[in-house]
């Protein structure tokens, strides 16, 4: 069985960590299998939306510490920032990938390290109620190579806290503050995700990937610059042949028929 399964469903891209012996941990080869389904799935103009999630009753404890520190304490290795499993030439993030299509996280048990990384960079998070949150970095001398986005996530006394104290998050508490989008039982998570899923399915794609992109690039720009922005990217849509199809859809009373003209 491969490490993480990706497969496809109609419309529905499926990313599923399958390393339940090692609860996940990320090891190069992982990185490798992600790295190329974030493309695929990018460049797939059949696929409109990713649910990532996990075989076992961990969703991912984060990069493999063995394997890592086995390359480092041996010298066959030193870090650099071109190795990254997160940031690196080969990485296991979305965000590195520019893909602007939705991805639903559905989160349970530990989800720390780059499982954590992972988890903030979908649009949806679902969890259970034993999911927590954790970066343990901080134990082994090692900086959270995402320490400078993640306060666009966290609040900063929580980031803070999970930073420099290595103290674990439960999900209740991350349901309180908005990170997580709902909590839902064990049996029914990706049930709860499929859903969420089609209910993405049912918008128009053009949208949804400029308001993504919007939501992204914002944390860079002043507002002239989202002005600028929003003024270049909406006007396009909104005078597409979708948002003819969208108005007719809406009068008739079925679902649009998007082709992404």
């Amino acid at each position: 069985m491969a490490k993480i399964e990706y497969t496809k469903k109609g419309e529905i891209a499926y990313i599923t960590l399958n390393r339940p012996e090692a609860m996940n941990a990320v090891d190069s080869e992982m990185v490798d299998i992600m790295h190329e389904a974030w493309e695929d799935f990018k460049k797939d103009d059949n696929l409109r939306v990713a649910i990532i999630s996990s075989s076992s009753k961990n969703f991912c404890v984060g990069f493999d510490i063995k394997s890592m520190a086995g390359m480092l304490m041996s010298g066959k290795m030193k870090y650099s920032w071109d190795i990254s499993s997160m940031f690196g030439n080969k990485n296991i993030n979305p965000v590195e990938h520019k893909v602007q299509k939705p991805i639903i996280a559905a989160l349970n048990g530990a989800v720390n390290g780059a499982g954590l990384w992972i988890a903030l960079t979908a649009d949806i998070r679902l969890a259970t109620r034993e999911t927590s949150i954790g970066l343990g970095e901080v134990r082994i001398n090692f900086p959270v190579e995402f320490t400078g986005l993640i306060t666009r996530y966290l609040p900063v006394g929580v980031a803070t806290d999970l930073l420099i104290t290595a103290r674990p998050v439960g999900a209740e508490r991350l349901y309180s503050l908005g990170v997580i989008n709902t909590l839902v039982e064990q049996d029914k998570l990706m049930a709860e995700a499929e859903a969420y899923a089609r209910d993405i399915c049912a918008g128009s794609p053009r949208a949804i990937s400029v308001m993504k992109e919007l939501i992204h690039q914002s944390y860079e720009l002043d507002y002239n610059g989202i002005m600028e922005l929003s003024e270049r990217l909406i006007p396009p849509v909104v005078n597409s042949q979708d948002t003819m199809e969208g108005f007719q859809a809406f009068a008739q009373k079925r679902k649009a028929n998007w082709t992404g003209k």
